[in-house]
């Protein structure tokens, strides 16, 4: 900033009489009192230098490792040995009860026996209450009459505590599963391998292969039930799939995490994980079977990884589609953990929970207590500098104000313009229509953190006279401590993120508006200061966030840029007026070439269809829950719009484009209903029998009216704590149903009800069915049961 030496102290010019909006920062001088050279160029500089060396750090720790061959030692992991049972089990798909289900838990028994792990079945029933993973919206149940989980123990020498390694072996009825849960597998029989091919372990170590993940968690669920099978006090680490690339990543925890982090952490070279992953995963409608493992208590670790979505219950989920780096990676951990657990003494874990993140290629870790008072002495010392500048004229609690608001003003139109424009970037690609992704999004994704860029500067140009730049930095600054302190409140183990970048933003503002601020010695570690917090922390979190969440959701990691965005008028003064311009164009540029890639597949899948018919009132519908197309055309007529469908299946929330069909004359369920126990005032005991007359192996039963108090099917009791709030209908989902039908009786409240009873078959009535549509929609929402005949039938419960 320019300006004759009366506006230091804010005093008025003599010329004109008018004071100084602000004072101007001192003048640098020498030693010797002679003045020193501004060299303004030096703090920019400076921050372009050390915000390229933190790009190429997070380049650097983003390599994945090379797959090792057929020829590793054999303690060593080979990701080529384990895609090998990748081939073996993901021929075709293999839902739950399926014969292909069958054939893999076969193969799972003979390859772990050839192993020498001496594996056992554990054959049982179970129920579980999981709402979040209802297709319908609705607040349901699922039961597993028939559950087949796979269990080998590699017994210790003398056990302190048992380990269990875990991944599920069923798939969607959509996909090959190759991924999911495919390479889990194949890891966990290459790790038993190279864990069998050293010393024994110190403590046991199981490998369990559950079933019915992907319908239920019901085979967690059954090992949750048997304590015989797994003590409450193992040591879980699950693995997971949610694509077919990129690196495994640690995103969850069980309870008192402070010690096993610092385990994997520490001794886990290919370790990959951040609390704020594990924060913000507690707020996802996400499950997977360590859910039932952190609920019932048991400490662990969930490890997937993301990238590649697009292949996620999809029919492309093929063994063609694995890679081997991240087999590789998610192996080696597995390997890993499996010696250090296996070897260490966990008799004694202490409790308490930590955050936990990278730096560098280093783990930070320091317990979750630290971070509301780290966030508030933050908070303080950005308060103590404000009101030092204010007392100085240097800065305006009014202007501050005003940067605040251009701050949050450029976060809305930024991420506003991301939530608008990324259907239209992907609108010539159709997995984005299941997906709200694309196969290949690296280029749109890079378009919009351009665009970020772009529209936050320009923003910023536009307010520069109702908010200086001077104003817009303390604004920014301003924001990044107040997300400090609210993210420490509301997102325990995330806060580190905004608090040591406010920390560090605040430090370099401190050195920059003091008597030495000017000085080309001061400038360097000012913009360290700045920067190293934002690039260490905030650039690895860039491509993370892009890869975990898509292209739908890529208003997210704008939001992250446009927050280091708001931080430019303070690197580069004045702000160059040319510089939105060049960035808005790179935007485009890059954008239009991100929407002009061809599609991912030439054969992309169809919508998904389902054929109901109310057997009562001998009426059909089609439904679908996919944008329509050729394949959907067939029976919906073209301008269906989403409606609901309560009247046919009550609790469904999900609006679903429904049309009238033909009424073809299957049978109904076969129910019958008897009242064992009748009070007016205690309500009443009900008995239900049910049986597919259509041999299906899938039945649904809502209760509408009276609340269910509890309730057991076939024996199996279900949860007592699980009533619906107000007038929600009560939902089972019963899987493997015998021939013989089920049995369900309930507790019911006071009032009529009414039992709705559906069954399901996979496939459409054979004289709408063509093989030549296409592949199905993958198993994602309303199409996890889509394809499918369903025949309702109702009775009263009274």
């Amino acid at each position: 900033m320019k300006g004759p030496r009366y506006m230091a102290r804010g005093r008025s010019d003599p010329n004109t009489g008018r004071k100084p909006r602000y004072a101007r920062l001192p003048k640098p001088t020498r030693a010797d009192g002679r003045p020193a050279s501004d060299r303004p160029w030096i703090f920019p500089l400076a921050v372009l230098v050390l915000a390229l060396v933190c790009f190429a750090l997070v380049v650097e720790n983003s390599r994945m490792p090379t797959a090792s061959g057929p020829d590793a030692p054999a303690t060593a992991f080979s990701a080529t040995r384990a895609i090998e049972h990748v081939h073996e089990i993901a021929r075709e798909p293999r839902p739950s009860g399926s014969r292909a289900h069958t054939r893999t838990r076969e193969y799972l028994v003979r390859t772990l026996t050839d192993l020498g792990a001496s594996p056992r079945v554990h054959t049982t029933a179970a129920v579980t209450h999981m709402p979040e993973l209802s297709p319908t919206g609705a607040d349901s149940r699922f039961a597993g009459l028939e559950l087949h989980n796979v269990v080998a123990r590699i017994p210790g020498t003398s056990s302190t505590r048992p380990v269990a390694l875990v991944t599920h072996y069923d798939s969607v009825e959509s996909s090959p599963g190759a991924n999911d849960a495919g390479v889990p597998v194949g890891v966990l029989l290459e790790t038993a391998r190279a864990l069998l091919s050293g010393p024994p372990p110190r403590n046991d170590v199981l490998f369990i292969f559950t079933d019915a993940e992907e319908i239920g968690l019901l085979g967690a669920q059954a090992l949750v039930n048997s304590p015989s099978i797994l003590s409450p006090d193992t040591v879980v680490l699950n693995f997971e799939a949610r694509g077919s690339r990129g690196p495994s990543v640690m995103f969850e925890t069980g309870p008192d995490n402070a010690w096993l982090v610092e385990l994997l952490t520490g001794q886990i070279p290919e370790a990959r994980t951040g609390s704020l992953l594990n924060a913000a995963y507690a707020h996802l409608p996400n499950l997977t079977d360590f859910t039932v493992f952190r609920r019932a208590g048991h400490q662990g670790l969930n490890l997937a990884y993301l990238g590649g979505y697009t292949h996620y219950h999809g029919a492309n989920d093929t063994p063609e589609n694995v890679d081997p780096a991240t087999v590789q990676h998610q192996g080696v951990q597995a390997l890993g953990l499996a010696r250090s657990l296996g070897t260490a003494d966990l008799s004694l874990t202490p409790p308490g929970n930590s955050v936990y993140f990278e730096v560098a290629g280093w783990y930070a870790r320091y317990p979750t207590a630290v971070e509301p008072a780290a966030a508030l002495a933050v908070a303080g010392l950005g308060l103590v500098l404000l009101l030092r500048l204010r007392a100085r004229e240097v800065l305006s609690l009014t202007g501050t104000v005003r940067g605040l608001a251009v701050c949050i003003g450029q976060l809305l139109i930024t991420t506003g313009a991301a939530f608008v424009l990324a259907p239209l970037v992907a609108s010539r690609h159709p997995e984005f229509a299941h997906y709200h992704d694309i196969a290949d999004h690296g280029t749109a994704a890079a378009g919009f953190l351009l665009l970020a860029v772009a529209l936050g500067t320009g923003f910023a140009l536009l307010t520069h006279r109702w908010a200086g730049g001077r104003d817009q930095v303390a604004g920014a600054i301003a924001l990044w401590t107040l997300l400090a302190c609210a993210s420490a409140v509301v997102l325990p183990g995330g806060s580190h993120i905004f608090t040591w970048s406010a920390l560090g933003l605040i430090a370099a503002a401190a050195i920059m508006t003091s008597a030495v601020g000017r000085r080309p010695g001061a400038r360097l570690p000012a913009a360290a200061l700045g920067v190293l917090p934002l690039g260490l922390l905030v650039f690895p979190l860039i491509p993370l966030l892009t890869s975990a969440l898509g292209l739908g959701l890529v208003a997210v990691p704008v939001a992250f840029v446009t927050l280091m965005t708001a931080l430019l008028p303070g690197v580069v003064t004045p702000l160059p007026r040319l510089f939105p311009v060049v960035a808005g164009v790179l935007a485009a540029v890059v954008l239009t070439a991100g929407a002009l890639l061809p599609p991912h597949t030439a054969h992309p899948s169809r919508a998904d269809v389902m054929y109901l018919l109310d057997a009562d009132q001998r009426t059909a519908h089609w439904l679908s829950g996919s944008p329509p197309d050729a394949w959907s055309g067939t029976f919906l007529p073209d301008g269906t719009e989403a409606a609901g469908v309560t009247d046919l299946w009550p609790g469904w929330r999900t609006p679903v484009q429904r049309g009238p069909a033909t009424a073809l004359p299957l049978a109904a369920p076969e129910v019958t209903t008897t009242v064992v126990r009748e009070d007016s005032e205690e309500g009443r005991t009900v008995r239900v029998t049910a049986t597919s007359r259509r041999g299906a192996g899938e039945l649904v039963l809502i209760v509408t009216g009276a609340s269910v108090r509890g309730y057991a099917i076939t024996g199996v009791q279900g949860w007592h704590e699980d009533t619906p709030p107000g007038e929600a209908p009560w939902e089972l989902w019963v899987r493997q149903v015998p021939e013989e039908g089920v049995e369900l009786v309930m507790d019911l409240e006071p009032g009529p009800a009414t039992l709705r009873v559906i069954d399901r078959t996979a496939g459409l009535p054979e004289r709408w069915e063509s093989p030549a549509a296409g592949p199905r929609a993958p198993a994602l929402g309303i199409s996890a049961f889509s394809d499918a005949t369903l025949v309702a039938t109702s009775r009263s419960l009274d």
